[in-house]
């Protein structure tokens, strides 16, 4: 590699770096206003409760609460896909650019490997060859890796909605 070629992929990466910095910079805004739905939220419903409390409202005060535990099992609910879906995107995106590099090194390999294979002894294709299989068979093991830690996160958020209904229709019969 020469100089022109070390200063291109220089400026390559910091444009990467530039945009994923800026993407978790998005993921940290979007976390931020869901935490701040979810303090003014709470902030309101302690100020009502706090309301009744002083007026010796005790039938209004149990409403309250009654009304703010059903709200909040909804809201952790939906606080939940909210956070899933902005740390579900910097996933994605790190696991393309991952991707995306892994099939850059590996089409560099490959033709390095074309390139020295007419300078090398007679064999060198049988070598070329292996080094090509394995590094195909390494990008389809992390294309797979990524299907199945997808698969895995899905089933886990579909068992704790499960758990969450059963609870909380478990709590319903019981009043």
């Amino acid at each position: 590699m020469d100089n022109k070629d070390i200063q291109a992929w220089q400026q390559e990466k910091a444009k990467e770096l530039f945009a994923y910095s800026h993407k978790l910079l998005d993921a940290a805004k979007d976390l931020s206003a869901h935490h701040l739905e979810e303090i003014q939220w709470g902030m309101k419903n302690a100020m009502e409760s706090a309301k009744s409390a002083a007026k010796n409202d005790l039938a209004k005060l149990k409403e309250l609460q009654d009304q703010a535990t059903k709200e909040a099992a909804k809201r952790a609910t939906v606080y939940q896909k909210k956070v899933k879906s902005v740390l579900k995107d910097i996933g994605d995106d790190a696991a393309d650019g991952t991707e995306k590099h892994l099939e850059k090194v590996r089409s560099s390999l490959v033709n390095w490997l074309e390139d020295v294979e007419g300078k090398l002894p007679g064999h060198a294709d049988k070598l070329s060859k292996v080094v090509h299989d394995m590094s195909t068979a390494g990008q389809k093991m992390f294309k797979e890796g990524r299907k199945i830690v997808n698969q895995v996160a899905d089933a886990a958020e579909k068992n704790i909605e499960e758990h969450l209904r059963k609870s909380s229709d478990t709590s319903k019969k019981s009043k």
